[in-house]
């Protein structure tokens, strides 16, 4: 009588099955360098990986905000220290031309252009734009936010001077700002609305015009509802403005700093994910070759006993 052929069909079959699939496996593991494959494989590292892989792409998203915040900051720094740097040699000027013992009328006539355009460089940066934003002036402001006489256009309905600012964050908790307040900034005088210092200079400007520059020492104007001497009123002004400008440098320092961060904290979970997800490549391979080997003699066992009989052992 023969071996039921069917009896070894259905064992070759079910083993062949499982060191095909287990052949499959290794192999899919080694192309693609992962031993996570599917959720199933390990139901608790999966939902640890998509937690993980989320907080890496917030951290990328704020590293990429932080990169656009700085660029915005960075130009917001350099035009208020440009217009710092005017604004000092301009107050020289006015010391100059207030020492009415050593410069006369006619010699002061001589700055007017010099305060002019000064004046107008001031109120030139502070409509500074990029692309069509006046980073100065809020959100989607379409028109300079100060006029050609240094007064700034935009009020609340309590009539503060103040506009629309636009945040992004930048990590968990800090947000940024993308445009900001020219009233702030630039040291806009809330009494009449002008840059204080640009106010200031008009006022010499008209002294010195008039012919009379000793009124220079004894003029004032009102700023925020306080009287006060010219060369007081523009160092507030201009100490304002300075103040400012230290701000938004400690903003940049604060930005790259969280940026490291940032990348830090990515770098961390982007090894953890690693760790959990990615094949070993020794222990992969030598898994593979144990399975080939394994599926190897399945088949010849097969090859061997698919002619089996036992009348080929009867003597």
């Amino acid at each position: 009588m023969r071996v039921p052929d069917i009896k070894f069909f259905d064992l070759f079959i079910k083993y062949d099955r499982k060191r095909e699939a287990t052949l499959q496996r290794k192999t899919e593991e080694l192309s693609s360098g992962k031993r996570l494959l599917y959720p199933s494989d390990n139901p608790v590292d999966s939902a640890r990986v998509l937690r993980f892989k989320k907080l890496i792409s917030t951290f990328e998203r704020f590293n990429r905000n932080i990169d656009f915040a700085k660029t915005s900051l960075e130009n917001a720094e350099s035009v208020l220290d440009t217009v710092v740097n005017t604004l000092q040699e301009v107050r020289v000027k006015i010391v100059q031309v207030m020492n009415t013992g050593v410069i006369n009328d006619e010699d002061a006539k001589t700055l007017v252009d010099y305060f002019k355009a000064a004046k107008e460089y001031i109120i030139n940066q502070a409509n500074f734009k990029i692309g069509d934003n006046y980073i100065f002036g809020g959100v989607k402001v379409q028109d300079p936010p100060f006029d050609s006489d240094g007064k700034f256009k935009y009020q609340d309905s309590s009539g503060n001077y103040t506009v629309d600012t636009t945040k992004i964050s930048v990590a968990n908790g800090v947000d940024v700002e993308l445009n900001y307040n020219g009233a702030d900034m630039f040291g806009v005088n809330q009494t009449s609305g002008k840059i204080t210092a640009v106010e200031v200079i008009d006022k010499i400007i008209d002294i010195i015009e008039s012919g009379d520059i000793k009124q220079l020492n004894t003029a004032e104007i009102t700023v925020d509802g306080t009287s006060m001497k010219l060369l007081d009123a523009f160092d507030k002004g201009l100490n304002q403005i300075m103040e400012y400008r230290s701000i938004l440098g400690t903003q940049i320092a604060t930005v790259e700093n969280l940026k490291t961060q940032n990348e830090n904290l990515r770098l961390h979970y982007s090894n953890l994910v690693s760790k959990l997800e990615d094949t070993d490549y020794a222990q992969a391979i030598s898994e593979y070759e144990k399975a080939k080997t394994a599926y190897d003699a399945l088949l010849a066992a097969i090859q061997q006993t698919k002619d089996l009989s036992l009348l080929k052992y009867y003597r």
